[in-house]
C-alpha cells in the first residue's frame, strides 16, 4: 500500500516554481496535490481532503500527473496532455516531430535531435497534440513512453 500525502501550499509552491521554470506554466485548475513517497504527484478534486487517507487502504488516488525527483519535474503521458489543456499559450520546451520520429517515439526508439547543449525536460507534439514528455540530453531525446502506451498502429 502507498502511502499518500496532501501537499501545503508551501509545497505546491516549489512545485510550481519547478514546473515554471521547465515548462513555462502550471496546472490552473483547482485540485489537491498529492504525493507518494516515490515522488510521484497526483492530482484530485478538492473533495479529498474530507477524507481521511490513514483509514483506506487504495492503491492510487487521482490522475498521476508527474515526477519530481532532484527538483526537476518530468510530466506523465496524462500531465502533459492536461497542463497542455489548460495553458497551451504559455508552454515552452515543445518539441515537434514529423511522421518518421513519432512513429519511431510509440515504437520506444531515443531520438536523436539537436536542442541545444543543456539536459532538459521537453514536451513531445505532433500535429498541435502533445503526445508525452521526455528528457533532452547530449543530442539524444529519450524515450520515456511507457510499454503500455506503444505500438505499431498509433500514428
Amino acid at each position: 500500500m502507498q502511502t499518500l500525502t496532501i501537499l501545503n501550499t508551501r509545497d505546491i509552491k516549489k512545485i510550481r516554481q519547478a514546473f515554471e521554470e521547465t515548462y513555462g506554466t502550471f496546472f490552473t485548475g483547482d485540485y489537491v496535490y498529492l504525493q507518494g513517497k516515490d515522488g510521484r504527484i497526483s492530482l484530485i478534486n478538492k473533495d479529498i481532503a474530507k477524507i481521511d487517507l490513514q483509514k483506506l487502504r487504495v492503491d492510487k488516488f487521482g490522475l498521476y500527473v508527474a515526477e519530481l525527483k532532484n527538483n526537476s519535474v518530468r510530466l506523465s503521458k496524462e500531465g502533459a496532455q492536461l497542463l497542455a489543456k489548460e495553458a497551451r499559450d504559455k508552454l515552452k520546451n515543445i518539441v515537434e516531430l514529423d511522421d518518421r520520429e513519432i512513429k519511431a517515439y510509440f515504437h520506444g526508439i531515443d531520438l536523436k535531435k539537436d536542442l541545444g547543449p543543456d539536459a532538459k525536460f521537453v514536451l513531445i507534439e505532433y500535429k498541435g497534440d502533445i503526445v508525452g514528455c521526455s528528457k533532452y540530453k547530449e543530442g539524444v531525446i529519450l524515450n520515456y513512453l511507457p510499454k503500455i502506451h506503444r505500438g505499431e498502429v498509433i500514428v
